[in-house]
């Protein structure tokens, strides 16, 4: 995670701005499993981020778990 958000911090200046305020909270974590119809199982990290001043804005990222995931989601984002 925290290679994504440097990425982020580094590409996008608001997005740095935003982040330096630490408004936020993370809401939640976990894996998860889906099967698509058309790659099949995809499993994945989340997490759930909330800003403090907008509690109904919820920012949810997902990293693939594991290579063959990742080669689904990659198929998908082909399409």
């Amino acid at each position: 995670m925290t290679d994504l958000i440097t990425e982020f911090i580094t590409r996008d200046e608001e997005f740095a701005r935003l982040w330096a305020e630490r408004d936020i909270k993370v809401n939640g974590r976990g894996r998860k499993v889906m099967r698509h119809p058309d790659v099949g199982v995809i499993a994945v990290h989340f997490e759930v981020f909330m800003p403090l001043q907008d509690p109904d804005q919820r920012l949810v990222i997902y990293r693939a778990v594991d290579d063959e995931s990742q080669s689904a989601l990659d198929r998908l984002c082909a399409r």
